[in-house]
Parts: C-alpha cells; structure tokens; sequence
C-alpha cells in the first residue's frame, strides 16, 4: 500500500485517503493540474484507485446514491491529476525533477506526499497571494523545539515589517541541536524554537535551471538528491521567503505519526 493511499476517517464517518486530504484543499485554493509523482510498484495501485471501480460497483451504486456521490468526487479528482514515474528512490529534489515535463518550466507548488495541512486551504492561499507578490521562493514554515531539529529542515529568517513573514537567509537539512543554537534561531522565536518546513513550498522560474544544474552533477552513490540543495542554490539568485504558519502539519509517512494523523483528522483537526 503506497503511503498516499493510507486510509483516513472523516468526523462524519466516511472514509478518504492520504491522497485526497492533500489534494483536495490545493484545487480549494484554484491549483489547476496536481502531478503526484509515484514509484514504478505503486502505479497500477494508484491507476485502480483513482478509476473508482465503476464497472464493479456499478449495481452498488444503484442501490445507494451517497456511494455513486463519493465515486464522482473522486473522478473530479481524478481528472486533475497527472502519475509521474520515479524509476530510483533518490530523494525529494529528484522525485520533483522528475516532474519538470509536466511542470513545463512554470513555477511550481509543491507539496509533501506524507503531509497533512491543518488549515490547508487557508494556508494555501495565503502562499500564493505572497507569492504573487514577491515573486520568488515562499516557504511555510512552523515551529519545532531544540530536541526535535534533528529530524526537519530547518530554516532561519529575518523579521520583516509584515506579521509572520520572514526572509530566508540560512537552511540546513537535519542539523544537530548544536549547530541549529548557534546558526539557524530566527530572531523574535522563544528560545530554542526553531523554524522547520510545514510542507509547502512555491518556487519561480528559475528553480528549474537549479535542478538542471543539480542534475548535470548529481552522483546517487554520494546520497540522496535533497530539494534543500535547490533551496540552499536559489539563495544565491533570489531572496526568499518564509510564511510562518499558526498551525502544523501532520506527517504520516511513519507509522507512529501515521496513529497520531489518524486521530486528529477523525476528531476534525484539518479545519482548524
């Protein structure tokens, strides 16, 4: 089972996936084409579910209207999204190069595959209305404790006169408790609080000529492609950009935060 088909219950009872919670509050915010870039043993999962079964269930449907209701959501849905194959698992800034074709070069939103967005439509628009207006990277990011910068990338920013906007001006990817005190605090945060991605980014133009860049030297044998060697290149071309969100994002690409992403979406926690 493919991490983006982990199922999820609604406070109404019914039932979605990874998928759709991500997808559904980008077209919410006017994103017109979504590619969801997948592993080749994953495709034909994904081609199934998002065909809906309707020759199976055809009878089914008949007989109650509220399922035929979910299949049409999800062919809405479906209509919108573009499978991208990533033949090797070589990390996030690969897995978005690998969509450049269906990108066309266009600035690009992008959004992790295991992430769930508290607010997200809110949010979301809020990115993209700053985006329009700078015109460079917009991050989101939220905060985390000193005891967990080890496991994000984190960003540091400098205060702007706009309320919870910061530029960029240093990312590490992982860094130690050590070096995120004396590197990456972001002035106005508590003590030990500490800016971490919360899973949107909006890139310009030029981030595909990073990637290319990227590409033409890229060695898997040395680790994975990180998009935070991207990030840490646009620096140099462009400011950017840090939306600070109010609220967090829930990771469940890892079975505990998968239990705990569980919970919150039953309880209603993604229209907070």
């Amino acid at each position: 089972m493919p991490k983006g088909l982990s199922p999820f219950v609604l406070p109404d009872s019914t039932l979605t996936t990874g998928l759709q919670l991500i997808v559904e509050p980008l077209i919410q915010a006017g994103i017109q084409r979504v590619g969801v870039v997948v592993s080749p043993d994953t495709v034909s999962i994904y081609e199934s579910f998002l065909a809906g079964g309707a020759d199976r269930f055809a009878p089914l449907f008949e007989r109650k209207p509220e399922l035929y209701a979910h299949y049409q959501r999800l062919q809405q849905l479906a209509s919108r999204i573009t499978l991208i194959l990533q033949e090797k698992p070589y990390g996030l800034g690969h897995a978005i190069w690998c969509a450049r074709e269906f990108a066309q070069n266009e600035p690009v939103l992008v959004a992790l595959g295991d992430h769930l967005y508290v607010g997200g439509t809110k949010t979301l628009l809020t990115a993209l209305e700053l985006y329009k207006q700078v015109q460079a990277p917009v991050y989101t990011v939220y905060t985390v404790p000193l005891n967990k910068v080890s496991s994000y990338g984190i960003l540091q920013g400098q205060p702007t006169p706009t309320a919870n906007l910061y530029q960029l001006t240093c990312l590490m990817e992982k860094p130690t408790p050590e070096t995120a005190r004396a590197h990456l605090q972001t002035p106005g945060l508590e003590p030990d609080q500490f800016f971490a991605h919360w899973g949107v980014y909006l890139f310009p133009y030029c981030f595909w000529e990073v990637q290319e860049q990227i590409a033409q030297t890229y060695d898997p044998q040395a680790g994975e492609w990180q998009l935070v060697h991207a990030q840490q290149c646009l620096l140099d071309l462009t400011p950017a950009y840090l939306l600070h969100c109010e609220t967090h994002s829930l990771d469940f690409g890892v079975p505990e935060e998968y239990r705990n992403a569980f919970i919150k979406v039953a309880q209603g926690a993604l229209d907070a």
